[in-house]
C-alpha cells in the first residue's frame, strides 16, 4: 500500500503568500496584549489597532496554523441556539444582543472583506441546510419559518427530488437554502487578515508561544519563550489550541479534530450535477457532516472520524477513509474520483455549543468556543471585543460567564470517542 498523502487543500492552493513575522525578542510594552493569531485574534487586533490602540499579538505557531488556516471555509449564519432560548439562557436583553451577534456575523465578514481589498475567494453562494431523517426534516422547517418571520429570504427544498436538483444527491429528505451562507479560502484569509491588522499598526509575532501570564504593575505580563508583553489589557483568543496559560480554561474547552477530504477537480458531466452553484451545504446528523464545491470544482466534504484532540494533522489512513465511504455514499457518483487533499484542523467544543467569553481577572479578557461556526463568528466576535474594550456602542455582545470545567475532562477522548460510535450508530438508524 503506498503512503497516503496529507495536505491541506488550503496550503496547497493559497493565492497568498506565508504571513511573515518574526518571533518576539526581548521586552515590549503594549495597550492590549493578544494571545493567539487565528480569525478571533487577528480581528481583536485589527480592530484594537483601528481605533488607535497599541497592540501586539504573539502566536505560537505560523499565521494560520490552527483551525482559522484549516477549516471548511463555510460562512455560516447565526449561533447552535435560537433567540428563546438565548433569551432564556441569558436574560432577555443580554440573549437578544448575543443572537444579534451571530446574526450579523455573515454580513460583517464579506463587509470587512470588501472594506479591507482582501484577497481570500469570497462568494456569497448561499447555505444549503438538509434533513437526514423526518424529525430533523419538521425541526428544519420550523427553523426556516422563524426565519422567514425575521425577513430572511428562504428557500425550501420540499423533497429529495428538490434537494437532488440543487445538490446532486437523494440521501436527504428535504431542506432549505439561507442565502446568507457563503464561502472563502480560509488559509488565504487568515494571511491577509494578519497583513490588514499589521497595517493598520498592530505588531504581529509568529513562533512566540506565551508560557507565563503574570499580574504586573496594575496590568499583565505576557512571557514568550524570548521575550515578553507589558499590557494593561490582555486577550486570551487561543480556542482548541488552549493550554494551561489560565488555570481550568483548557478543562473547561473539548477540543476535536475535524477530518476532512477533497477531491481531484471534477469532470463537467460531475459539474453539473454536483452542487452546481457551488453552495456550502451542512446536514442534520448528530455527526454533522460539512461540504461544498470549491471554486475549482473540487468537492470538500468534512466531519468527525474520531474524537482525537491531536494538535498536529493526523495520519491515520483509516480516519480519512470513514470520510472517504461517507462522502461516496452522499454521492455515489463521485465513486472512483481520486482524493487529491487530506487534513484535520481542532473545533474547539463547549458544552452548551455557545461561545464563552470569560473575565476572569480586572483586564484579563478570554474568546473561545466557536463549535465549527468560527469563520463568521471569530471575526465578528474579535471586533465586538475591541469595540468593548475601547467603550465603544455595539449592537451585539456575548454574556460574561465564569470558567466551568468539565467535569472527568481528562477521560474526555474516550468517553467522546464511545459517544460518538452511539451517534454514528443512530445516525445511520434514521433516529
Amino acid at each position: 500500500m503506498s503512503p497516503m498523502s496529507i495536505d491541506s487543500l488550503w496550503a496547497a492552493t493559497a493565492a497568498t503568500t506565508p504571513y511573515a513575522s518574526r518571533p518576539l525578542l526581548g521586552e515590549v510594552k503594549a495597550d492590549i496584549a493578544i494571545v493567539g493569531g487565528g480569525f478571533t485574534g487577528l480581528s481583536a487586533a485589527l480592530h484594537l489597532a483601528e481605533g488607535g490602540r497599541e497592540v501586539v499579538l504573539v502566536e505560537a505557531e505560523t499565521i494560520g496554523f490552527g483551525a482559522s488556516g484549516r477549516n471548511g471555509g463555510q460562512v455560516n449564519p447565526g449561533l447552535k441556539h435560537d433567540e428563546a432560548a438565548l433569551r432564556r439562557k441569558f436574560g432577555d436583553e443580554a440573549g437578544s444582543a448575543f443572537h444579534r451577534l451571530g446574526q450579523e456575523a455573515p454580513d460583517f465578514l464579506p463587509e470587512l472583506i470588501s472594506r479591507l481589498g482582501l484577497n481570500c475567494r469570497y462568494q456569497r453562494c448561499g447555505l444549503i441546510r438538509l434533513a437526514h431523517n423526518k424529525p430533523a426534516f419538521s425541526a428544519m422547517q420550523a427553523a426556516a419559518t422563524a426565519l422567514e418571520r425575521d425577513g430572511i429570504a428562504i428557500e425550501h427544498l420540499p423533497d429529495a427530488e428538490a434537494v437532488y436538483r440543487r445538490v446532486g444527491t437523494r440521501a436527504y429528505l428535504g431542506g432549505m437554502i439561507d442565502p446568507r451562507g457563503g464561502s472563502v479560502h480560509p488559509l488565504d484569509l487568515s494571511r491577509e487578515l494578519a497583513r490588514a491588522a499589521e497595517g493598520a499598526g498592530a505588531l504581529i509575532h509568529t513562533e512566540s508561544p506565551a508560557q507565563a501570564l503574570k499580574p504586573q504593575n496594575g496590568g499583565w505580563r505576557v512571557e514568550t519563550r524570548e521575550g515578553a508583553v507589558a499590557a494593561r489589557e490582555v486577550i486570551i483568543a487561543t480556542n482548541g489550541y488552549t493550554d494551561g496559560l489560565i488555570p481550568g480554561l483548557a478543562q473547561s474547552l473539548l477540543p476535536v479534530n475535524s477530518f476532512q477530504v477533497a477531491t481531484t477537480p471534477l469532470p463537467e458531466t460531475l459539474r453539473r450535477e454536483i452542487l452546481p452553484s457551488r453552495n456550502t451545504v451542512y446536514d442534520s446528523r448528530r455527526l454533522v457532516l460539512y461540504f461544498r464545491r470549491t471554486w475549482d470544482d473540487r468537492v470538500m466534504l468534512g466531519g468527525r472520524a474520531s474524537f482525537s484532540s491531536a494538535l498536529l494533522t493526523s495520519e491515520k489512513r483509516e480516519d480519512y477513509s470513514v470520510l472517504e465511504r461517507v462522502l461516496t455514499g452522499i454521492f455515489p457518483q463521485l465513486r472512483g474520483q481520486p482524493i487529491a487533499h487530506r487534513w484535520t484542523g481542532l473545533v474547539c467544543i463547549t458544552f452548551d455549543y455557545l461561545p464563552h467569553y470569560h473575565r476572569p481577572e480586572p483586564g484579563l479578557h478570554v474568546l473561545v468556543g466557536f463549535n465549527g461556526r468560527g469563520v463568521a463568528l471569530t471575526n465578528r466576535a474579535g471586533a465586538w471585543l475591541a469595540r468593548s474594550i475601547m467603550g465603544q456602542k455595539d449592537s451585539g455582545a456575548i454574556p460574561v460567564t465564569p470558567i466551568r470545567p468539565v467535569p472527568l475532562h481528562e477521560y474526555r477522548a474516550p468517553m467522546l470517542n464511545l459517544a460518538m460510535q452511539f451517534n454514528r450508530v443512530l445516525d445511520v438508524l434514521g433516529r
